[in-house]
């Protein structure tokens, strides 16, 4: 899952209860409220197969993710703070993130 994700841009992914901002250029904790209210309405739309809201809320995501980018970019920091994040999630958390990470890979295409 690691690799994955430093692979893909920034998203803002749930896990554990809480919200994160993860991919190549980011590893830190989402706690603006519009931006995790996106990641809901996001999945509610994914869920209901409204393609254009889905869409909508995909890039209002990738663009909160975006703002968040830390400079200077510190690669090593970003694959340690995510291999400390990732190895402290639970099964179900991991299993969750795993499902998201996929859903993000899918409708990149």
């Amino acid at each position: 899952m690691l690799e994955t994700l430093l692979t893909l841009p920034g998203f803002i992914y749930q896990a554990d209860g809480k919200y994160y901002f993860l991919g190549k250029w980011i590893c830190s904790e989402c706690t603006d409220v519009d931006a995790t209210d996106c990641v809901t309405m996001y999945q509610m739309s994914r869920d209901a197969k409204e393609e254009k809201e889905t869409s909508f809320y995909f890039q209002k995501i990738r663009a909160y993710s975006d703002f968040a980018l830390e400079v200077p970019y510190d690669p090593e920091k970003i694959r340690a703070n995510m291999q400390t994040l990732l190895a402290g999630l639970s099964d179900q958390a991991a299993a969750g993130l795993k499902k998201q990470i996929c859903q993000v890979q899918e409708d990149m295409q």
